[in-house]
C-alpha cells in the first residue's frame, strides 16, 4: 500500500525455551527483553514513523513500551490482540493506557473493555484464489494445528466418528518438541493414551496447509476454551469457501454465519451429521465476504 516499513520480532528469539519461559512469566527474562528492545530504539533512533504497531505485545514491558513513545512522540500506537487477554498474560493490561487505539478480534474482551475496538482476524489472497478452486475434495474433514490443550482428545473423537461414519479425513497435530509431548504424558490426563507417533514434530509449511485445505471439503477448527474470538483458521476457511466446523460456540454472532456452512459442536460430545458433510458450500454476500480480506484489515487498522 506504499508504506515504508521496519519490522522487528517482539522475541528476543523464537527458541523453544525462550518461548516457555515467556509464557510462564516473562519477568524471568525482564533483562534480556528489555536490552533486546534498547537495541531496536538504539536502531530507530534517527527514523520518525507515522505509526508504531504491535501485534499482541506479549513481550515488551512497560518501561520500554514508555521509553520507545517517548522516543516516537509523533507516532500513532496501535495495538491488535489476536489473543484473549485471559491468554495474554498477567500485565497485558497495564500497557494498554500507552496505546492510542487498541483493537480486539475477541468480541467478549471488547464488550467488557470500552478500550477496545472490534476487529476480526483476516485472510490472505492465497485462501480467496482457493474459493474459486471448484475441484472434488480429497478429504471430507481435515484438521491442522498444535497439539495444545483438549485438542487431542477432540480430534481423536472426530478421527473415530469419521471412522465409523465412512468420511475421508487428514489430522495433523503439531507439538514443537517432543519434550512437550514427554512433559504432557506425565502431567496431563488427557495425554495418558497419546502415542508419540500421533503427533508430527515439524510444522506444516505455509503451501502445504493451503494444499489441504484446497482437498478439504470441511476444516476443523478447535479454538482454546478461554477465548471467544474466532482463530484465524476460521477465517481461512471462510476466505477458501470451505465449510467450517467449530467448538467456538461465538461465531453464530458473526454477520457471514451460516449453518448451511458452519457446524458448531460441543468440544465434550461432538457430534457431527451426513447432512452437513454431503451439502454444499453457500456462497456468502459479497461485500461480507470481502470485508475480511487482508486489504480491508489493514485499512481498517490504520484508518
Amino acid at each position: 500500500m506504499g508504506a515504508e516499513v521496519d519490522f522487528f520480532d517482539e522475541r528476543p528469539k523464537n527458541t523453544f525455551w525462550t518461548k516457555a519461559l515467556i509464557r510462564l512469566d516473562k519477568r524471568i527474562m525482564n533483562r534480556r527483553i528489555e536490552k533486546y528492545y534498547k537495541e531496536i530504539i538504539s536502531q530507530t533512533s534517527n527514523k520518525r514513523y507515522d505509526y508504531v504497531f504491535f501485534l499482541k505485545a506479549e513481550v515488551i514491558t512497560l518501561k520500554m513500551l514508555r521509553s520507545l513513545k517517548d522516543q516516537q512522540s509523533h507516532a500513532r500506537f496501535i495495538l491488535y490482540m489476536w489473543d484473549s487477554i485471559k491468554n495474554s498474560g498477567r500485565d497485558i493490561e497495564e500497557l494498554f493506557p500507552v496505546f492510542d487505539k487498541i483493537l480486539s478480534f475477541d468480541r467478549k474482551d471488547v464488550q467488557e473493555n470500552n478500550s477496545l475496538v472490534f476487529r476480526p482476524l483476516f485472510y490472505l489472497d492465497d485462501y480467496e484464489k482457493l474459493g474459486e478452486n471448484k475441484e472434488e475434495p480429497k478429504y471430507d474433514i481435515s484438521f491442522v494445528g498444535t497439539g495444545h490443550t483438549d485438542r487431542y482428545t477432540l480430534v481423536s473423537k472426530i478421527k473415530a466418528a469419521c471412522k465409523t461414519m465412512g468420511l475421508r479425513g487428514y489430522f495433523f497435530l503439531y507439538l514443537q518438541d517432543p519434550k512437550v509431548y514427554l512433559f504432557r504424558k506425565v502431567f496431563q490426563k488427557s495425554f495418558r493414551k497419546a502415542k508419540y507417533t500421533d503427533f508430527a514434530y515439524t510444522p506444516l509449511g505455509k503451501r502445504e496447509i493451503l494444499d489441504i485445505i484446497a482437498q478439504s471439503h470441511c476444516v476443523l477448527d478447535i479454538q482454546r476454551d478461554v477465548q471467544t474470538g474466532l482463530t484465524m483458521r476460521c477465517v481461512e476457511v471462510l476466505g477458501a469457501k470451505r465449510k467450517l466446523i467449530t467448538t467456538n460456540e461465538d461465531i453464530v454472532n458473526y454477520d457471514f454465519y451460516d449453518p448451511n456452512n458452519i457446524l458448531v459442536i460441543d468440544r465434550n460430545d461432538p457430534r457431527i451429521t451426513n447432512q452437513f458433510i454431503e451439502s454444499p458450500f453457500q456462497e456468502i454476500e459479497d461485500k461480507i465476504y470481502k470485508n475480511y480480506n487482508l486489504f480491508n484489515w489493514v485499512s481498517e487498522i490504520f484508518e
